[in-house]
């Protein structure tokens, strides 16, 4: 055979896999796109990366979404291990931060090379191929890590095939990103709908309820999609009414989780423990075995007396009530008694000094989400200006209160989205 002939053979084999190389792009572009299932995905990329240059392994690692490491899953003894790599460590973490792909032709004569997994596993790596994952605007989604090209080291024609797919890669892993998404919104949705059923049952079955000399009222706003703030009131023993306002920590289900865990076993212990005190104990004692993530709840309790009139109460480390004592013309403020809930166990809290409720006096149980709320200047509502409301509704019922008072946090925010749960019990006396 002549030069000439096979010069023109070269050629016909390099056209042959050219042609075979761009039949497994078109391919891959719709395979990729037929499945939105991440792992499912990983092998698709591998299989497809890997056949077309013909590589012994490899691993297609996926941008984490902080853009910190790279992450991929392999199966191992029939389950899926996961594994990560902060950017810059290692090859596949070097192409990751610096978006270039590197080539090697002998692994072990690469400074780069860790050879500890190949001791580990029995595998000889003789080259690599790391080409990084773009998307359209350029930013590097993941990462291709091929070995051991078969027939020799690995060719400038793989690394554009590499490119070419990078692209269809990245578009795929896109959609699956945002279909993992959806699914995730999807099922937390799910979960609000229920956590909110339950919020829902947990509150007081009326908003507003007589009691004896005393009209009671409630009110809870979300300003996310499950409370941590807690009211509650309720007829206890020998004809005495408990009613306790709560603020966990944080928003979100995990709050409303433990507002709920609270409210149990308050309900709970006003009907077995006498002493307010007692029971605010152990509620705490309860509490610090299930407070996660430096969460704590503040906490009000009272046990109203319709006969005498009197209140006893205890405070955990909670926004100080308000009570407008008609008599003296002026507002008495209930402070703390002990700490916040959930954070030391074994602590003893102490009742406050019990206080008379007397005819037209009104006491407001209020979480920081009413002082706190911002104005449209920034400044909070704060306490003088929740003691005005509180003052100009005072001839009005329970339920008459809390409207007036909201009313003036609509007013002075602006009627703005909640920055913060709203939670407030008024008794009238």
């Amino acid at each position: 055979m002549s030069d000439d002939d096979r010069d023109a053979g070269s050629e016909v084999a390099a056209l042959e896999r050219e042609v075979a190389r761009q039949k497994r792009l078109v391919e891959a572009s719709t395979v990729l796109h037929s499945t939105l299932d991440q792992d499912e995905l990983l092998s698709i990329l591998l299989r497809t990366a890997a056949d077309a240059v013909d590589a012994e392994r490899g691993t297609v690692y996926l941008m984490s979404s902080d853009g910190t490491e790279i992450w991929s899953r392999v199966a191992s003894g029939g389950q899926k291990l996961e594994i990560r790599l902060p950017l810059g460590k290692g090859i596949a973490g070097a192409v990751a931060k610096s978006g270039e792909t590197i080539r090697i032709d002998d692994a072990y004569a690469d400074a780069r090379f860790d050879p500890t997994t190949d001791k580990r596993t029995g595998f000889r790596t003789r080259s690599i191929l790391c080409a990084p994952i773009r998307n359209r605007a350029g930013a590097v989604v993941g990462v291709f890590q091929l070995l051991n090209r078969r027939g020799g080291p690995f060719a400038p024609a793989d690394v554009d095939f590499l490119a070419s797919l990078s692209v269809h890669a990245a578009l795929a892993i896109e959609n699956a990103r945002m279909h993992k998404e959806t699914l995730e919104k999807e099922r937390q949705s799910r979960e609000i709908l229920v956590a909110q059923g339950i919020q829902r049952t947990l509150q007081p079955a009326a908003r507003s309820i007589e009691a004896g000399p005393f009209g009671i009222a409630g009110m809870n706003e979300l300003c996310e999609d499950a409370s941590g703030d807690y009211y509650d009131f309720l007829e206890g023993e020998s004809g005495r009414y408990v009613v306790a306002v709560g603020d966990v920590s944080g928003h979100g289900l995990g709050s409303a989780l433990v507002m709920s865990e609270a409210r149990a076993l308050l309900r709970a212990f006003s009907r077995t423990v006498p002493e307010l005190a007692t029971a605010i104990t152990m509620l705490n004692d309860f509490l610090v075995q299930d407070m996660t993530q430096g969460k704590f709840m503040t906490f009000f309790a009272a046990v109203l007396d319709p006969a005498t009139r009197v209140m006893q109460w205890c405070s955990a480390g909670h926004n100080p009530p308000m009570l407008w004592q008609a008599e003296k013309g002026a507002f008495l403020c209930l402070d703390s008694t002990g700490p916040v809930l959930g954070i030391l166990p074994g602590l003893p809290y102490e009742r406050g000094a019990d206080v008379v409720i007397g005819p037209g006096d009104v006491l407001l149980l209020y979480t920081d989400g009413v002082t706190e709320a911002p104005g449209t200047g920034g400044e909070l509502f704060g306490e003088d200006r929740l003691q005005e409301a509180i003052r100009a509704a005072i001839s009005g019922t329970a339920a008459e209160v809390l409207a007036a008072v909201r009313g003036a946090l609509a007013k002075w925010t602006g009627g703005g989205a909640n920055r913060d749960d709203i939670t407030m019990v008024c008794v009238k006396g």
